[in-house]
């Protein structure tokens, strides 16, 4: 409708424009002296009379020639006009020029378009709902493909992939994601599986021996020998409660939807008191020189159990591991505080740096089961910081092993009096 309107009106307008013009011609025509009995034609649309003073026809083109004046001396319009022709009327003296144009071509062209667009317009519509409809039912399909793939995998099967279409749009991109979703999901599954197998052998070795202590003494029961068995037993005992509480710790920081509570820690505190207990409790912490001579006072924002857990991980596999000493610094600079401890053991490789933190992991030379390590601390060490917002690195060093943690400042602002 819009182009039809648009379109009429602007022939409408153009013809108006071409008999203004004619009339000015003829005008000039007639000022200048030179009056023809016939008019010279101008193009198929427009006819011209010149009228004398007493409104006869003085001249006139071809199409007017034999008809009487189309207007009369007061300008009305004469009843041979059809309701489709329109006039433009120049007055001088003593002439008057009349031009007539008709827009009856005008609006057949314009008919003629209307019905071509009734017709094609529908039939357009309808081959552009049908393409629609072909790419919408391909679209589905594709995706009703990728359902019926992802519904078949199940969690024993997470190897297997989606096959991405050929086409590269937003649903090849969907089953690339949904690749890279299915990957993410087997390597999880991957690690508990790995998990779940490595606690269930760290916890047979504790328990087998524990069971074959007990079976010895309920054959022999014997006071004496019962007496002798109840130190390696009760060791075995505490060994299993530090690995269940080892893994009860894993599996509350693995928990992320329950938020970690948040409270102002002195590190510098938890730090010396970690080192009192630890040089309290002797052991291997008896024959080890613990420094704190490089702690200075650090604050920040976390949960005090669990950064009291990091530290104390941190200095018993320090203290495991040392020859002789272990050096212990806490600095603050740049809104970051940083924790490092220091040992001068055997030390960690720089290709096992990132390993040392996965959950049950060892290096070859420290599998002994006499060193005491589950190969959980360092682990519940990166999850406890990254749950806290830091992170912790093996620095490298000349000698022995370098643990870095470095966790974000929550120093209060000084109070300024007024």
């Amino acid at each position: 409708m819009l182009l039809v309107l648009t379109l009429r009106s602007g022939l409408v307008a153009s013809l108006d424009d071409a008999a203004e013009q004619r009339a000015s011609d003829l005008g000039q025509l007639v000022a200048a002296g030179t009056l023809p009995v016939r008019l010279p034609q101008s193009g198929d649309l427009t006819e011209a009379q010149i009228l004398g003073p007493d409104g006869r026809v003085v001249a006139a083109t071809e199409g007017l020639k034999d008809d009487p004046p189309v207007v009369d001396a007061s300008g009305a319009r004469s009843g041979k006009l059809d309701d489709d022709e329109r006039l433009k009327v120049v007055r001088g003296e003593p002439y008057t020029v009349v031009v007539v144009s008709s827009v009856g071509e005008i609006e057949e062209v314009i008919r003629r378009l209307s019905v071509a667009l009734a017709v094609g317009l529908p039939i357009l519509l309808a081959m552009l709902a049908g393409i629609v409809l072909a790419l919408t039912r391909y679209t589905l399909r594709t995706v009703e493909r990728l359902r019926r793939q992802v519904a078949a995998i199940t969690a024993t099967d997470l190897h297997l992939r989606v096959q991405p279409p050929p086409a590269r749009d937003q649903v090849r991109a969907l089953a690339e994601t949904m690749n890279e979703l299915l990957g993410r999901l087997e390597a999880a599954a991957n690690a508990q599986r790995r998990f779940v197998a490595d606690a269930a052998h760290e916890l047979r070795s504790p328990l087998a021996a524990l069971h074959a202590q007990l079976e010895v003494n309920l054959l022999h029961p014997d006071a004496a020998r019962l007496a002798d068995r109840l130190p390696g037993m009760l060791e075995d005992t505490a060994r299993l409660a530090r690995l269940v509480d080892d893994l009860l710790a894993l599996a509350r920081l693995d928990e992320t939807s329950r938020p970690h509570r948040r409270e102002l820690v002195d590190l510098d505190e938890v730090v010396f008191t970690q080192v009192a207990q630890l040089r309290a409790a002797g052991g291997s912490a008896a024959r080890v020189t613990l420094s704190t001579a490089g702690v200075s006072a650090a604050l920040v924002s976390g949960d005090a159990d669990l950064l009291s857990r990091v530290v104390r991980n941190l200095l018993d596999n320090a203290v495991r591991y040392a020859g002789s000493r272990v050096e212990v610094s806490l600095t603050t600079h740049a809104g970051q505080v940083e924790l490092v401890v220091a040992d001068d053991g055997p030390g960690i490789p720089a290709e096992a740096a990132a390993r040392v933190f996965r959950r049950f992991e060892r290096l070859q030379d420290s599998r002994a089961r006499d060193t005491g390590g589950s190969g959980l601390g360092l682990a519940i060490v990166h999850d406890a910081v990254l749950s806290t917002g830091g992170s912790v690195v093996v620095a490298p060093s000349e000698r022995g092993a370098r643990l870095v943690v470095r966790l974000p400042s929550a120093e209060v602002p000084e109070l300024v009096p007024v």
